[in-house]
C-alpha cells in the first residue's frame, strides 16, 4: 500500500472504530478539556486547595460522563463495556464528592486523582491490547496515565503545587493524545 492509499473502514456494528467514529467530536471535546485544565493547572499552580479541587473535580465529572458514554457505544466488549463503565462512575462519583467539598485535603484529593488515573489509564490499555485499531496511540495513553496514578499514589503528600504541575502535565499529555485520536478516527471513517 503506498502512502497516498487510504484506509477504508467498514460501517458495522462490530467496528469500535466506525461506533467511535460517528461521535468522534466527542473524543476532541474530551481532549480541549483535559488541555484547557491542563494549562489551567500549570498557569496558577499556588492557588487554594478549593480552586483546585474544584477545576478537577469538574474535570472528574465530565470525564467520568464520557465514559459512561463511551462504554454504550457499539463494537465494545463486555468487558470494556464494563470497565468504561465502571471507570466512568468511578471518576463522578469521585467528581461529586470533590465539588461538594467532602475530600479537599490534599491526601484524599491526590489518592482519588491517582485511583482515576489508574483506572482510566488500564481501560485504554486493554483496549489498545483488544484493538488493531489505534492500538499503540491506546497502549502508549494507557501507560502513560498507569506512570502518572502511580506517582501520584506513591507520593500522596506532595505540596499542592507539586501535584498541580503533576496532573497539569498529564492532563496535557492526554488532551494531546484525545485531541490526535479523534482526528485520526474522524479521518480513518470519513475515508
Amino acid at each position: 500500500m503506498s502512502s497516498s492509499e487510504t484506509v477504508t473502514i467498514e460501517e458495522s456494528p462490530d467496528n469500535l472504530m466506525t461506533a467511535i467514529g460517528r461521535n468522534w467530536w466527542v473524543l476532541l471535546f474530551a481532549g480541549i478539556l483535559s488541555l484547557a485544565v491542563g494549562v489551567v493547572a500549570l498557569v496558577w499552580p499556588g492557588k487554594t486547595v478549593l480552586v483546585v479541587a474544584i477545576v478537577f473535580a469538574i474535570w472528574l465529572i465530565v470525564s467520568g460522563i464520557f465514559s459512561i458514554v463511551r462504554g454504550f457505544a457499539h463494537g465494545l466488549t463486555g468487558g470494556m463495556r464494563a470497565l468504561f463503565i465502571i471507570t466512568g462512575i468511578l471518576s463522578l462519583v469521585l467528581g461529586i464528592f470533590a465539588i461538594r467539598g467532602e475530600f479537599q485535603e490534599l491526601y484524599i484529593l491526590s489518592l482519588f486523582i491517582g485511583i482515576g488515573f489508574l483506572f482510566r489509564g488500564f481501560a485504554s490499555l486493554f483496549l489498545g491490547f483488544e484493538n488493531k485499531d489505534g492500538r499503540g496511540w491506546n497502549i502508549f495513553f494507557g501507560i502513560v496515565m498507569i506512570i502518572g496514578g502511580v506517582i501520584v499514589l506513591v507520593w500522596p503528600g506532595i505540596s499542592l503545587v507539586t501535584l498541580t504541575w503533576v496532573v497539569g502535565i498529564w492532563l496535557i499529555i492526554i488532551g494531546i493524545y484525545e485531541v490526535i485520536a479523534a482526528f485520526n478516527v474522524k479521518r480513518m471513517v470519513n475515508a
